[in-house]
């Protein structure tokens, strides 16, 4: 396990948002077109990470766009026994609840009844998993989703694997960590690092976001 004590603080008054992201050398962390030819971005130790983030989730987030691309195989490795096996050894529900927020709940409905679609109000959201009992919560994008919690102050650690890879970019034709929207420079996102781990050529960032 690449974090094997961790540990996240307790809030009181919602849960406690967190996100987990794998960027290419030249910041690249999804393509847009023919997504599928260019993932996995990172190694077999990234997605063992990535599992390991989601076990200690008492609720996964994806956006429209990441769930009608690999909704099908998130809800698959959900149900991977394995998975299951390893929220129970954290004391966990074995079923981790699967949130996708979109403005067209239609527009998913291949997925349901196995997940829960929402509106994009993020701090009604906030309050709901709240009341729900949800205190750790863990938003794995795309990086328009993240750009709308980190707007109103919603995501409190940035989990970043940094791969050895370089992807390059055509206009249009690949995103980066956080898009829509920049940040005026009254309000940019600044970051405390947290630690930092290297596994063969990939580096394991942790970083706490203070606003």
């Amino acid at each position: 396990m690449v974090y094997p004590n961790l540990r996240f603080p307790k809030r009181t008054n919602r849960p406690f948002f967190y996100t987990n992201f794998v960027s290419t050398v030249d910041g690249k962390v999804q393509v847009l077109k023919n997504a599928r030819d260019y993932w996995p971005i990172g190694s077999k130790a990234d997605y063992q990470l990535l599992l390991e983030l989601r076990a200690h989730a008492d609720c996964l987030i994806h956006g429209k766009n990441l769930a009608q691309q690999f909704g099908e195989t998130t809800l698959k490795s959900l149900e991977n026994s394995a998975f299951k096996k390893m929220r129970k050894q954290l004391g966990k529900q074995p079923a981790l609840p699967y949130y996708i927020i979109s403005h067209r709940p239609a527009a998913l409905a291949d997925l349901e009844p196995r997940t829960t679609i929402v509106s994009s109000d993020l701090a009604i959201l906030a309050k709901k998993l709240h009341k729900a009992g949800f205190r750790n919560v863990l938003v794995e994008g795309g990086p328009h989703l993240l750009t709308s919690f980190l707007k109103i102050n919603l995501i409190d650690e940035i989990f970043l694997t940094i791969t050895p890879r370089i992807f390059g970019n055509a206009l249009g034709s690949a995103l980066t960590l956080v898009e829509g929207y920049l940040f005026p420079k009254n309000a940019i996102i600044n970051l405390s690092l947290l630690s930092v781990k290297k596994l063969e050529s990939e580096i394991y960032l942790r970083y706490q976001v203070l606003g």
